[in-house]
């Protein structure tokens, strides 16, 4: 199971829309790739679409199995690099109908997979490497979900702690916030009346949700050489939705632009 590329990387939640972009992504740019999930038919998907692509590997992994991470960290060789994506995701409800149950899932696999991969893979990067936590919009303006946007916030502090600490041994670690992304999962609400992509295009600064790749460009950015120099960060990739928000409040008036004003 060890890797023989100069770069290696580790990304878990690889099936998922956002967790296949990052992998074809580093793929593309000649990186080795294990890509992780929890057992399912999207885990079955992603191998088969892989079976002869000898730069992938791909293995299950569940983040809230602490003996799974470990375990599979003893088998593998030098990493230079961990994307850590799975996550699950929350619909808002009010504050007294919160599902304890689920609650601590989304923490388990949202914040402490994330700690326990980072804890597990970290040490496989001698010499130096990088790590990309996948967190969210939430982590700086929170929507209200009161699982998802803490545990997203608490991954960004986390982020910045690590970065404090694993520097010194060459690692630098970072943090990606999506916006509204269309992946398979978004797609499926919008289907089923759960989401309305016009208001969230409407409440961005770019008129737009952003596709899974634009995501994936971020994190492959930060994994390069040609971001050496940064660590402790968060990079929004949002299409303007944290800049449009304070427009907002002042009406369409003013967000006019020259194109659609009337000329008298």
């Amino acid at each position: 199971m060890t890797p023989t590329a100069a770069r290696s990387a580790l990304v878990t939640g690889a099936a998922g829309g956002l967790g296949r972009a990052i992998v074809e992504k580093l793929l593309r740019r000649d990186w080795t790739v294990i890509a992780t999930d929890r057992a399912g038919a999207a885990l079955d998907d992603l191998a088969a679409e892989h079976r002869d692509v000898a730069e992938a590997r791909v293995l299950e992994l569940d983040v809230t199995d602490a003996g799974a991470v470990t375990g599979m960290a003893a088998e593998l060789g030098r990493l230079t690099a961990l994307v850590n994506v799975a996550g699950v995701l929350q619909d808002p409800v009010p504050l007294h109908e919160l599902d304890w149950p689920a609650h601590q899932t989304l923490w388990e696999v949202n914040y402490f997979g994330a700690v326990r991969c980072t804890q597990a893979f970290t040490p496989l990067m001698t010499g130096g490497g990088c790590v990309v936590n996948i967190t969210s919009v939430n982590e700086i303006t929170p929507l209200p979900l009161y699982a998802y946007a803490p545990a997203k916030a608490a991954l960004g502090c986390f982020t910045r702690l690590a970065a404090g600490e694993l520097g010194a041994r060459g690692i630098r670690v970072n943090a990606v916030a999506p916006g509204f992304t269309l992946t398979p999962a978004l797609a499926a609400k919008v289907d089923r009346g759960e989401r309305d992509a016009t208001v969230i295009e409407r409440h961005t600064a770019l008129g737009r949700l952003l596709s899974p790749e634009e995501v994936a460009d971020v994190v492959a950015f930060l994994l390069d050489d040609a971001a050496r120099g940064i660590t402790g960060v968060t990079v929004p990739v949002d299409a303007g939705w944290l800049s449009k928000a304070h427009w907002m409040d002042f009406g369409e008036r003013l967000l006019r632009t020259p194109a659609t004003e009337t000329k008298e």
